[in-house]
């Protein structure tokens, strides 16, 4: 049979039967096996098991009515090509969390303070790191009338091969007019002061280093930037683009948290600070099953079980809802019946 006959796939028996037989080709099955395969090399060994076993079992929960939930364990490391993903367990987790926090002002903040190529070639400290998101917050503090931030370091922007060092730093405006407004007198002081930071503190003689500023004035636009901050961005494809010496830095980053929390809204104060606002502190994880404490049918508090492997999972008794979640058949009603218009 010609080529141009099988590449039609109409009639062709052959190309019937292979796509019977042969598995569909998973891009993220390859990159997780040369991501584990550079670990196990470079001897990072306890991070090569992480993510080889990432996902393969799964934590069972139930209330007190018998309603049950299986969510998926997984190993929440960027360079994992599951949570790596943009809409991944972790991703979500880290998203709504952000939400809680931020989404209830009128205006939310959003700026980038950039840095030169120079001092991502320099792969910076985890002291250094500190310093430069610390200095990041202090500007948006000094210069805008807000509670706290929340500051994300992305380490790579949507190039491969080469690291992108930018702070972005998420902060709710208060007491204004609904609008949105940096005068240019005050970006222009706030670029200066970035630019003698950045010098300063690597040595160099740039004569601008560039911040970006957004306002967001709506939920949709709010919830998208939340998104798009809290992203993966060191993903396994990324980090397979890079220089052996890149990822040696990066993976010598473990136990640096990237994102922190400022002023009211830090760890330690953050619950007051939301309940004197009459703010449910934990509203918008309760919208994903996956993170819910709570049974979306009773109401009452899921509580742990047991740990299983996921081909474990009796399949007569529960129903999938996403990659990450499974639920018994009365939950996959309810939440059927609640997504139905």
């Amino acid at each position: 049979m010609p080529v141009a006959e099988l590449s039609t796939g109409k009639s062709s028996p052959y190309v019937h039967i292979q796509s019977k037989l042969a598995p569909a080709f998973n891009p993220n099955d390859l990159c997780k096996e040369w991501v584990v395969e550079w670990l196990d090399e470079k001897g990072y060994e306890k991070k090569s098991l992480q993510v080889h076993f990432c996902g393969s079992k799964a934590v069972s929960l139930k209330c007190s009515n018998g309603h049950q939930k299986m969510v998926r364990m997984t190993c929440h490391k960027e360079i994992c090509p599951r949570c790596g993903q943009k809409g991944s367990l972790a991703h979500r987790e880290r998203y709504l969390r952000a939400m809680d926090r931020l989404i209830w002002s009128s205006i939310l903040g959003y700026m980038v303070f950039t840095l030169p190529r120079e001092v991502s070639d320099l792969m910076p400290s985890k002291k250094q790191l500190s310093k430069i998101e610390k200095e990041a917050v202090r500007i948006v503090q000094d210069n805008f009338n807000t509670p706290g931030c929340m500051a994300r370091i992305h380490f790579m922007g949507e190039e491969i091969e080469h690291l992108h060092i930018h702070v972005n730093v998420l902060f709710p405006i208060i007491d204004t007019n609904g609008k949105g407004v940096v005068e240019q007198a005050t970006l222009c002081n706030i670029r200066q002061r970035w630019t003698t930071f950045v010098n300063q503190t690597f040595n160099l003689n740039n004569n601008i280093t560039n911040v970006f500023y957004k306002f967001k004035t709506s939920q949709v636009k709010m919830r998208h930037v939340i998104k798009y901050v809290t992203r993966p961005v060191v993903t396994a494809e990324k980090f397979l683009s890079l220089s052996n010496e890149a990822k040696h830095w990066y993976l010598s980053l473990a136990g640096w948290h990237n994102t922190r929390w400022y002023g009211q809204l830090a760890n330690c104060k953050y619950k007051e600070y939301l309940k004197a606002k009459g703010l449910d502190l934990i509203a918008h994880r309760e919208e994903d099953i996956a993170l819910a404490r709570k049974c979306p049918v009773c109401g009452e508090r899921y509580k742990y079980q047991d740990i299983i492997n996921i081909d474990e999972i009796p399949q007569n008794q529960f129903r999938q809802l996403d990659a990450d979640i499974w639920v018994d058949l009365e939950t996959y009603a309810v939440l059927n019946n609640k997504a139905s218009p």
